[in-house]
């Protein structure tokens, strides 16, 4: 996989996929990981801190946000939030802990993301789709809360129809299939 047959990767910084690929989270290199790590796990990770009913997934946020831009940047969307394989943090939490801080302890693994499926999403199309999401997720999925979210533009106008993990993770690869060609 990532490692020489006589080197041990350090469990307390390396994470373990699905396929046994090993990734060292201190210094990461992703080449030859494959999408369907990626796939799985954002199938397996819940939006908004598993708070929305039904389930939802971020790999079903993905595949949305994929098909709210125009198609040059589908690609880069679908792999926007790629690097939450390892965990999808709300956004409250991630104001707690220091929004760039986070950014910067998480953007080597990002980089070494975007170098292995090529692509590249600092697009602010895919931000305000991110948003959309987000919005059309609040309306859909979660209760109603008075709380105030007025950075959020309107949600999209069809539903959310939670698929669960499985339909997800065959989703996000059909998607990824059907856009690998947009890779740079």
């Amino acid at each position: 996989m990532t490692q020489h047959a006589s080197h041990k990767p350090d469990g307390r910084t390396s994470i373990l996929l699905p396929s046994g690929f090993v990734l060292n989270l201190l210094a990461p290199d992703a080449s030859g990981l494959p999408i369907t790590d990626i796939a799985l796990c954002l199938a397996s990770q819940p939006r908004w801190g598993g708070a929305a009913r039904p389930w939802y997934s971020v790999a079903e946020h993905s595949i949305m946000c994929s098909r709210l831009v125009a198609p040059e940047h589908a690609y880069a969307a679908l792999l926007h939030d790629c690097e939450e394989f390892l965990g999808d943090w709300p956004s409250p939490v991630k104001v707690m802990l220091g929004r760039d801080y986070v950014k910067e302890r998480m953007h080597p693994v990002k980089q070494a993301l975007r170098r292995r499926f090529g692509f590249q999403d600092d697009v602010p199309a895919i931000k305000h789709a991110d948003l959309v999401c987000m919005a059309t997720e609040l309306r859909d999925l979660l209760p109603p809360a008075w709380m105030e979210w007025g950075h959020l533009p309107p949600p999209a106008e069809a539903v959310i129809v939670p698929v669960g993990p499985e339909r997800a993770y065959a989703l996000f690869l059909e998607r990824f299939e059907e856009l690998r060609h947009l890779a740079t």
